[in-house]
């Protein structure tokens, strides 16, 4: 038994289910984590001089991450030196950096760097 079709006034595309609505993507917050990732690479790029070894600081990333997986406690890359403080800058080289837990770096932030105490006193004096 054949059931009978269905006249739509206006044609097979007409209708409230075939109704093209122009939609607009989110926009994402300044901070959000995407541009927070993009920003942080920018200042790293601007940050690493044309002498350094590339190599050995794409090194010192796969340690971070053979760490992380065989420890299973998450590994980063700390600047000793941070890449962007109110007092002193660093440079995006494997000299400025070491491997750290990344409770221990994030603890850190960009608020300590070696001799620190002993610069903040000349600053002082």
């Amino acid at each position: 038994m054949k059931q009978p079709g269905l006249a739509l006034v206006g044609g097979h595309h007409a209708g409230p289910l075939f109704v093209i609505v122009k939609r607009r993507a989110p926009k994402r917050p300044p901070h959000s984590t995407t541009m927070a990732g993009i920003l942080r690479r920018q200042s790293e790029r601007r940050a690493t001089p044309a002498w350094s070894d590339r190599a050995a600081t794409r090194a010192m990333f796969a340690e971070a991450e053979r760490l992380t997986r065989e420890t299973g406690i998450t590994h980063s890359v700390d600047h000793l030196v941070p890449l962007n403080n109110p007092l002193v800058c660093g440079l995006h080289w494997h000299g400025n950096m070491a491997i750290a837990t990344l409770a221990d770096n994030m603890r850190k932030a960009n608020s300590t760097w070696p001799d620190m105490w002993g610069q903040q006193l000349q600053l002082i004096s």
